[in-house]
């Protein structure tokens, strides 16, 4: 009986946790004068590039750029699997 009351203490004290990842996708913004861009990682007004090769040219351009990359947070496998899909960089929390 003891062990029977121990192993419902260890699945009720003890419930399934799913593994959390701190996810962040990198955007920015990029201001010249009175002109204005911005984007993430993955967006289609990139054109494909990384918004870290996007803000080097623009600067090359005379924009003034900075980061304001989106942070998450994903739990378990497919949570992560789908953030990273959305071009999300993930890591353990």
């Amino acid at each position: 009986m003891k062990r029977v009351l121990l192993f419902a203490l260890i699945i009720v004290g003890f419930p399934s946790c799913k593994k959390c990842y701190d996810c962040t996708k990198k955007c920015g913004s990029c201001t010249n004068g009175g002109i204005t861009l911005a984007g993430c990682t993955g967006d289609d007004n990139l054109n494909g590039a990384s918004v870290d090769s996007w803000k080097i040219y623009l600067e090359t351009q005379g924009y003034t750029c900075t980061y304001n990359n989106v942070t998450e947070e994903a739990c378990g496998k497919d949570d992560k699997a789908n953030k990273e899909k959305g071009f999300y960089e993930c890591v353990n929390q």
